[in-house]
């Protein structure tokens, strides 16, 4: 099992060209995941990226884990069901100005396929198999 800055990764996940945590979604999408620091409250500050194909949709480091968390397995799960949940919300499910700060591409991926890829940001059900007992990232039956 791939081993990155000390953390297993989670069964189907690799490590990226760029040498960061990946996780291909769905075949067609792949989100990497990187600790970037942590902010002054104690929380990890994550860099994303998220890609369809060679085509990046999203990068940034805005998004961060709870106050005192530790880098572990289970932390990197949480991030990207995190991040995937913040990436795919939808017209409806937040306030119109969301979405001021999308690109064209953006929104057109948005549009296509964002629904679909929320399925794999799940709380209680796994994206690919619909099982109950582990979340998408860690799905054991791909």
């Amino acid at each position: 099992m791939p081993v990155l800055d000390q953390v297993v990764l989670p069964p189907g996940w690799e490590i990226s060209p760029r040498l960061l945590a990946a996780w291909p979604i769905d075949g067609l999408h792949t989100l990497e995941l990187w600790p970037r620091g942590r902010t002054d409250d104690g929380r990890i500050r994550w860099y994303y990226r998220l890609s369809r194909g060679r085509r990046t949709i999203f990068a940034a480091s805005d998004i961060s884990s709870a106050a005192g968390a530790t880098l572990t397995t289970g932390e990197l799960i949480r991030a990207a069901r995190t991040v995937l949940s913040y990436l795919t919300l939808q017209p409806g499910d937040t306030d119109p100005e969301y979405f001021d700060g999308y690109a064209g591409t953006q929104l057109a991926w948005r549009d296509a396929h964002a629904e679909d890829l929320s399925l794999y940001a799940l709380e209680d059900v796994c994206g690919y198999c619909g099982g109950v007992d582990h979340v998408s990232p860690g799905c054991t039956a791909r």
